[in-house]
């Protein structure tokens, strides 16, 4: 087992254009299977994923954390854009090379 953790940090969702709860859903189970412990909406954790539904990037944009992360901003994952049904391996790919 890693133990190590990982919050899975969303916007407000008032603008979503990707389903956010899904995304989360298939990262979370992938992410579990590989041993991490999961939790949403924190920042007590060892990296962060922030999943804002749309381009303003709000689950990040207020966030006052120094934790190495991942930022998902519609279809982007850390400005790089990315098919909505890459998305799920392209995070989990990127918490993997950084744990």
């Amino acid at each position: 087992m890693l133990d190590k953790r990982v919050s899975i940090n969303f916007c407000g969702g008032c603008n979503p254009v990707i389903n956010r709860g899904k995304i989360a859903g298939a990262v979370k189970e992938l992410l579990l299977s590989y041993g991490y412990l999961i939790s949403f909406n924190s920042s007590d954790a060892d990296f962060l994923i922030y999943l804002s539904g749309c381009t303003s990037n709000c689950a990040q944009k207020y966030s006052k954390s120094d934790v190495p992360n991942v930022v998902v901003a519609a279809f982007t994952v850390d400005s790089l854009i990315v098919d909505e049904s890459g998305m799920v391996t392209e995070i989990v790919k990127r918490v993997r090379s950084h744990l």
